[in-house]
């Protein structure tokens, strides 16, 4: 009986602390991407629930029901999407900013009077978003968003009361950062081009004759190509010291969650 009861605690903690860790895999970056089956999220938040729900103190009081069991899964998978949706929103800046660059140098276009209009992504959306994910991998953001979803169940445990009163900076926070991130990525092409049709506004003044419609767009293109390839590297710094600030808001987050 003994055994018995230790083998059903350590499962009424494995099931809410692999919830928690597939609540995060669901919308983090790079574990909830689209080319990842749900499959293999599943068994990676399983086999990190194992890991982890040994080192994990046992709810203090089991489960009653079915209700109440779910209703702690449910209240864990929220915890763990609201660290994997707050680093997403870092990806959301980039994608923000990339989107204003696209629709600016024209390439944007294609998307509105293309025959697919399948509402998939831009090449430069797609391009800043690689770049972005590289370099989220590159600096191991990854792995400090598995020691941050670690250290949750230190601030929340397991089935504990959570408190979302103070969420509201934290959030505040992380789309000021978000934002900041997209003015970052799109500033130089947005200058670049701002200058561009400041010149051919005045070309055209002085040159009535020349026909600033119909070459304004390539040029737009052409230049915004240009200063994205030689800006592309900022992008990078951008979204490290986004990440750092990034950081800072999920550990508030996770005092306020306590």
């Amino acid at each position: 009986m003994d055994e018995l009861a230790v083998g059903t605690g350590w499962a009424l903690t494995l099931l809410p602390t692999s919830a928690r860790v597939a609540g995060m895999l669901l919308l983090a970056p790079v574990f909830g991407h689209a080319a990842v089956p749900v499959r293999l999220r599943i068994f990676i938040a399983l086999v990190i629930g194992v890991a982890v729900a040994g080192g994990v103190a046992q709810p203090h009081a089991a489960p009653a029901g079915w209700a109440e069991l779910a209703l702690v899964i449910g209240v864990e998978v929220l915890i763990g999407a609201a660290i994997g949706y707050a680093v997403s929103l870092v990806f959301a800046g980039v994608q923000l900013g990339a989107a204003h660059v696209g629709a600016q140098m024209g390439i944007s276009l294609g998307e509105l009077y293309g025959a697919s209009g399948d509402g998939s992504a831009g090449p430069v959306s797609s391009l800043f978003r690689l770049v972005a994910l590289v370099t989220f991998l590159a600096i191991g953001g990854h792995r400090q968003l598995l020691a941050a979803l670690l250290d949750t169940f230190d601030v929340v445990p397991v089935g504990g009361a959570v408190s979302a009163g103070g969420l509201l900076p934290a959030v505040v926070s992380l789309l000021g950062v978000s934002f900041v991130l997209a003015l970052k990525v799109a500033a130089p092409v947005l200058v670049a081009l701002l200058l561009a049709a400041v010149a051919m506004a005045l070309l055209q003044r002085t040159l009535p004759q020349c026909h600033i419609l119909s070459t304004g767009l390539p040029v737009r293109a052409m230049l915004g190509l240009g200063v994205m390839a030689l800006s592309l590297a900022g992008v990078a710094w951008a979204v490290e010291a986004a990440w750092a600030l990034t950081g800072q808001s999920i550990t508030e987050m996770l005092k306020a969650l306590g």
